[in-house]
């Protein structure tokens, strides 16, 4: 009666059937709503962002100053290679085969690359992938 409690066992229950991965590459890459682009100095690509203020109260008052934040990326040569790829067509893994041609790189240095730039500009609210 006061003993210690045995734990029943735990069954691993799986909400969704488990089936083979989805390759990552197969993913098609869109420009996210309110992002747009700019031509900054010297040629370089430059993409902005506007943003509601995120805190509450500032949400609050930011709707009746017509307040955003607005977020600026400045692309180097192969970023803007790569923003120019994505038109909603083109998989992961084209542009990857682009970048590979264009850089003359391994192509699993390219997969590489273009998977850590593809998660960067996401974090940044800057692009979403469609899948397939």
């Amino acid at each position: 009666m006061f003993g210690r409690r045995t734990k029943k066992a735990i069954k691993a229950a799986h909400p969704f059937p488990q089936g083979p991965a989805r390759d990552p590459l197969e993913a098609i890459p869109m420009v996210a709503e309110g992002v747009r682009t700019e031509v900054g100095e010297n040629g370089a690509t430059v993409l902005v962002s506007a943003t509601p203020v995120p805190m509450r109260y500032a949400r609050l008052l930011g709707r009746f100053l017509g307040r955003e934040r607005i977020a600026r990326v400045i692309l180097d040569e192969n970023g803007t290679f790569f923003w120019q790829q994505i038109d909603g067509i083109r998989t992961l893994r084209q542009i990857s085969d682009g970048v590979r041609i264009r850089m003359n790189r391994p192509e699993v240095e390219s997969r590489k690359a273009v998977i850590t730039f593809t998660k960067d500009l996401m974090r940044r609210n800057l692009v979403v992938l469609k899948l397939r």
